[in-house]
Parts: C-alpha cells; structure tokens; sequence
C-alpha cells in the first residue's frame, strides 16, 4: 500500500481530484504551508512517492525522503525542487507531462493579441464611457495573422504554440538546446537565440527557470529586438530581467508585453511594470484550466503507479 505525501498550496481542485481519483488502498498524506515541521518530516520518512501540488519540496525533506521512488511535480515547472540533491539521492523527479501545454499555449497567445490590440485598456475605456481614444483607432493596433513569432523553448508547451500558430499563417521561428521535431512539424524553423530576437514581432517564452535561463532576457537580448516587438512571458519571471524590461517599454525600445509571471509573486503593486499602458498581466493562471486539472491528476497516479508496478518514470526532468 503504498504512502504518498502530498504538498500542497492554494490548489484545492487538485487536491480534491487526487482525493478522488487516487487508487482505493493508496494512503494520502497531506501538508500544506500551514503544517508544522515534524508533520512534514513523520510524512517524509514513509512516503513512497511525494506528489507536489503547487508547492516547493525543501532540502530537508528530500534528504528525509529515504523510502521515495519518485517526486511528482504537477507543473511544468520545476525549479521548486533541487534536481541536483534529488539526483545525489537516488530520487528522480517527473514534471506534469505536458498536462498543462494546451492551457499555457493558449494563454500565451491570448496575451498576444491583448498586447496588441490593446484590449485592457479599450475595456476600460469603455467601460468608463471613453468611446475610442487614437490609439486604438487601427493607427496602432496589429494583427497576428502574418507576423514572425519567435518561441524560446520548443518544448511540450512551445510546440503546442507553434501548432496553435499555423491558423494565424505566422513564419514561426524556435530555439532550443534539443532540435523539436514537433515544432518542425508544424512549420517552425530552428535559428540561434539572436536570431529569433531580431527578427521576431512577437516572442514568448516557454522555458524552464534554470541557471542557464534566469535572466535570459535582460538588456542585451532586448536591445536586439524590433521597437514593434511584443514580448509574452508565461513560463517563470526570473527568466525576464524585469528592471531592463521596464526600461525598454518605457523608452519604446520594445512596443509592448504580455506577463503572467513576475520575479516575485504575489506581484508588488508597486511594481513599476503594472503602470505601463503597453503591458497586459495576469496572475500566474496560463496554466489553470478546468480540462487540465484532472490531466494532471491523471498523469501523476499513472506515472507512480507505474514506478510502483516496477517500471521507470516517464517525464524525468532531473539528470539520472
């Protein structure tokens, strides 16, 4: 029978689907920012597998995780855990399996054309009786339909964008460290970083926050792209260096931004960026959607059953 340890944060319709759809002689174990920490620690030590809900996994627990075959993430995200120790023990770590790529690839372009037809502020406007102010008389307002978007990290989520794309007729270009026959499938042509930058009228982001990717796009890389261009973040804030963000927008080095993320979350309101016209933001909700939560779910018990049953995990994100 196995004991699985379930951390959890403000995502109660996956807790309530786990309840539900977790096999009869499973034993769930649920903690919560709330649980003190010998709670965590009695849970950690019988756990069998720890199923992350919106939460992050300490260095503590993992080291306490002696009996645990498999952390599973319900994100695409991963940065909430360390691979490397988990790796050092012996644990691997599987992320959501492209569980919430259609919602975030969704939502990526969504924020796209928001940007750029300026729908936040036309809402406003006329809602507040301003009827049509110049800037959304068509003078400077654009079409998706044609343009070149550039998708950094072409993997389950980028590739998803590039299909969703291929009705809007874009030339889509993509970067990766790994060639993604998916994208190429749906039209997508693999070019270096700088490349993408300066050629691109939209790029969005869809890669994990790592070393190798935390300030990814900072002054440099924004400085190489058109003063049209439009910038869309759904994947992890860090990965946008916000201070050089804010300046581009504002001197008009870039013409806009769609943002989902930010480096800290809950957002400051007082973050200078939620003051600019040319910016479009949401709280982290790409993801959210009523059709992935139980794809998540789903996924999650299949893949420990699975390694329960003796079989190795599918959607490893740490090194082995």
């Amino acid at each position: 029978m196995p004991e699985i340890l379930v951390f959890s944060g403000p995502a109660l319709p996956l807790l309530d689907m786990a309840n539900s759809m977790k096999p009869d002689d499973w034993n769930l174990h649920i903690r919560t920012s709330e649980s003190s920490e010998a709670e965590i620690a009695q849970a950690a030590e019988i756990a069998d597998f720890i199923l992350v809900f919106g939460h992050g996994v300490s260095d503590d627990v993992l080291r306490l995780a002696k009996k645990t075959k498999l952390v599973q993430l319900c994100s695409a995200g991963f940065d909430g855990i360390n691979l490397g120790l988990a790796g050092e023990l012996g644990i691997p770590v599987a992320n959501n399996g492209g569980a919430n790529a259609i919602p975030v690839a969704e939502f990526a372009i969504t924020l796209a054309l928001s940007t750029i037809r300026h729908l936040i502020i036309t809402d406003a406007d006329t809602r507040a009786g301003d009827w049509m102010r110049p800037e959304v008389d068509g003078r400077d307002s654009h079409e998706l339909f044609g343009a070149t978007v550039g998708i950094i990290g072409a993997g389950r989520i980028g590739s998803t964008v590039a299909g969703m794309l291929r009705g809007f007729e874009t030339t889509t270009l993509y970067t990766d460290k790994i060639r993604s026959e998916k994208a190429e499938s749906f039209g997508a042509t693999r070019v270096e970083l700088d490349e993408l930058l300066k050629r691109s009228d939209i790029v969005t982001l869809h890669t994990p926050l790592d070393s190798s990717t935390r300030a990814l796009i900072s002054e440099r890389e924004l400085s190489l792209m058109k003063n049209t261009a439009v910038l869309i973040n759904t994947c992890r804030g860090p990965v946008v260096d916000e201070k050089a963000l804010y300046q581009a927008l504002k001197d008009d080095e870039i013409w806009g931004a769609g943002l989902d993320v930010f480096e800290q979350e809950p957002v400051d309101p007082d973050n200078p960026l939620l003051k600019l016209d040319n910016v479009v933001v949401a709280p982290h909700i790409a993801g959210k959607s009523y059709e992935s939560y139980p794809r998540r779910v789903r996924f999650a018990f299949e893949n420990m059953k699975h390694v329960w049953d003796g079989g190795r995990p599918e959607s490893i994100v740490n090194p082995e």
